[in-house]
């Protein structure tokens, strides 16, 4: 089953395009879809024209709103945003999907041989990145530890920081069924450090390490 990959920017007229072409030619096992946050409506001519002059335009590629692509209901395995507008209003997909930004310098409005740069930075720098993250067989690693305070969770690999805050805020409120009542009540402070990639989360109180991994098994963010 094929990969599926969402390119995020403000304007889904340019980059994002540009990025979801070139990923459906030179990704085998790997589909795109792309969107903005605020779509102008329309594919920028010179984009159009770039991706003809490299023979990789479809007539499907079209400019649309990412509520447009939510209501797809479509499963994704990697978000990708290429201007700071989508980094920063990128939603929460479920199961957290994990989301990366590679920026690049808008063309639009600038001459021909810019969407060229363009055409071949976003080539040159999202392949690969896209390559790495979904064909390489990365996953999420957990390794959960009792310590004095209570229990320290480490996410690496595919783990957004996000990602758990996200799980701990759905626990908070009562959105998840993971963790026992028992369990929840034990906890007396939660917090979560480090950064993409690498995230730990500390839980403070009486608690087992087995119950926590028994929560983890169940969480329908991680899973």
């Amino acid at each position: 089953m094929d990969k599926k990959v969402l390119v995020m920017c403000t304007g889904n007229s340019c980059r994002s395009i540009i990025g979801e072409a070139i990923i459906n030619k030179y990704l085998n096992k790997v589909t795109a879809y792309s969107c903005g946050v605020k779509p102008t409506g329309k594919v920028n001519l010179n984009a159009k024209n770039i991706l003809k002059e490299n023979n990789i335009w479809n007539d499907n590629y079209y400019s649309k709103h990412l509520d447009e692509i939510i209501d797809m209901d479509i499963s994704f395995d990697l978000i990708v945003t290429v201007c700071e507008d989508a980094k920063e209003l990128c939603p929460i997909f479920p199961k957290s999907t994990p989301t990366v930004h590679i920026g690049f310098d808008d063309p639009d409005g600038k001459e021909y041989i810019v969407f060229k740069n363009t055409y071949q930075d976003i080539k040159d720098k999202l392949i690969p990145k896209v390559e790495e993250i979904l064909l390489k067989e990365k996953t999420m690693e957990k390794s959960v530890f009792k310590t004095e305070e209570g229990v320290k969770i480490s996410f690496t690999g595919v783990v957004q920081k996000k990602q758990i805050l996200n799980m701990v805020e759905n626990c908070a409120e009562g959105k998840c069924e993971c963790m026992s009542d028992e369990t929840k009540q034990k906890i007396t402070n939660i917090e979560v450090d480090g950064e993409n990639g690498n995230v730990e989360l500390n839980l403070s109180g009486d608690i087992d390490k087995e119950e926590i991994e028994r929560a983890l098994a169940k969480s329908k963010v991680l899973n």
